[in-house]
């Protein structure tokens, strides 16, 4: 049952990366309206961007406001005593003294078990798991579509600010253009940043959505995949069947001697 995440002691320490975010957020919003398309209302370009901006915005607040306070799943409780398949394999979490379901993991920030995780994120100050993962995968799409805009659109007043600081040196004495077109270019500066950096990791947390697996199941048979043992066993496993077959082959052939037959070869 999906609910609102408690508030621990735990999670108000964490609430300092929640302020970085919203900073960083509300910062890129206020400089692609006030100072890119602020000045333009009310032209119809200037409406009908902002309207598309504000609409993917509005619902990158309410995926990222999910994220933080939706719980991600916890244990049911008195869950494993009875599974019916008494020959399946059961796991027990010594930490919270609890059975844990089928991809259940042990978070050590939150100190519990979470159903279905996937990872925990620093950024939402919570688990990413069963509940909150498909705000997660919203949270990511919102946020690239709405950064993909701020370049896209507030790059031509970026030039249009360089050009004319190039040809009129006026533009240098005034100190509220000047700081304007600062605060400008670090907006946009930061919004280039995060596309480069969430161009691979929406890629990546697409694929495992539609592979049905999490980071952490992700990581686990990569790890087997990579490892040198596992070369190995499967080195040993052909070298057990090859004896097998050898040791057969060398009991047939003693059965047709004993027969008083002849074996060529």
């Amino acid at each position: 049952m999906q609910r609102t995440r408690a508030f621990t002691q735990q999670r108000m320490y964490g609430m300092g990366f929640i302020v970085i975010v919203l900073t960083i957020i509300f910062g890129i919003h206020s400089s692609f309206v006030f100072i890119v398309w602020g000045p333009k209302l009310w032209s119809p370009g200037a409406v009908a961007i902002l309207f598309v901006f504000h609409l993917f915005f509005a619902n990158l607040l309410v995926s990222f406001y999910q994220c933080v306070m939706t719980d991600p799943g916890i244990v049911p409780p008195n869950w494993g005593f009875y599974m019916g398949d008494e020959t399946k394999r059961r796991r027990y979490c010594k930490m919270c003294n609890v059975w844990k379901p089928d991809r259940t993991h042990h978070c050590s920030i939150c100190s519990r078990c979470i159903l279905n995780m996937d990872h925990h994120c620093p950024w939402i100050n919570n688990c990413v798991g069963f509940y909150n993962r498909k705000f997660f995968i919203q949270l990511l799409v919102y946020v690239y579509i709405s950064l993909a805009i701020v370049v896209v659109f507030a790059f031509p007043e970026i030039c249009d600010r360089v050009a004319e600081m190039t040809r009129s040196a006026s533009k240098y004495q005034s100190t509220g253009y000047c700081i304007s077109s600062l605060i400008l270019a670090m907006a946009f500066c930061m919004a280039l940043l995060l596309i480069c950096t969430l161009t691979n990791f929406i890629k990546f947390h697409m694929k495992l959505v539609l592979e049905n697996y999490t980071t952490i199941e992700n990581l686990e048979r990569e790890v087997v995949a990579t490892s040198p043992h596992s070369g190995l066993a499967a080195h040993r496993r052909w070298r057990s069947m090859a004896s097998a077959l050898h040791s057969r082959d060398r009991r047939g052939r003693r059965a047709a001697c004993g027969r008083g037959g002849h074996v060529a070869g």
